[in-house]
């Protein structure tokens, strides 16, 4: 059977590659290259890296001025959310962390293990930052916690998995 070893990177459509990619430096990403794109000649594609660096976005937009780019649109085959990882202590500070990088979010949500905040990037993508409420140890992967987090659910007839 295949066996992937993660995702590598979304690659999403933009309409401005500089202002998305302040907006991405504004949450912490790195901008690494900027090259032509390979399969589209008429656009560009720009490889960000998020906190240790195993973590990767790709932006792909246009090469010039006066392309079109159609709006976003929610639907089938559309993605609904990209969600980044932060720090529970970030994650405390969202509101001044958020207003520091000029960035809008929604109010702080609490969901059992993981608390979250949404932000909207350039190009209408919704973006979730999300915090873990309680850091596992670093010798236990997260899905290992997850996958026994769902067994104590459904042993207990629970709707969701909580902390």
């Amino acid at each position: 059977m295949l066996q992937t070893l993660g995702v590598a990177y979304p690659a999403i459509i933009v309409k401005d590659m500089n202002e998305s990619i302040a907006f991405y430096r504004r949450l912490g990403l790195r901008a690494l290259y900027m090259e032509p794109n390979r399969d589209d000649a008429d656009s560009i594609v720009a490889m960000l890296a998020a906190g240790d660096g195993s973590t990767f976005l790709q932006l792909v937009g246009p090469s010039g001025e006066g392309q079109e780019i159609p709006e976003s649109a929610m639907g089938t085959g559309s993605m609904q959310y990209l969600t980044f990882y932060v720090s529970l202590e970030v994650m405390e500070g969202i509101f001044h962390e958020t207003a520091s990088a000029g960035v809008q979010s929604s109010e702080l949500i609490d969901r059992g293990y993981e608390k979250l905040v949404f932000i909207e990037d350039p190009n209408g993508i919704l973006i979730v930052l999300i915090a873990w409420a309680t850091e596992p140890p670093a010798e236990i992967p997260r899905p290992a916690v997850l996958a026994k987090a769902a067994q104590i659910r459904d042993a207990a007839g629970d709707t969701y998995v909580e902390d």
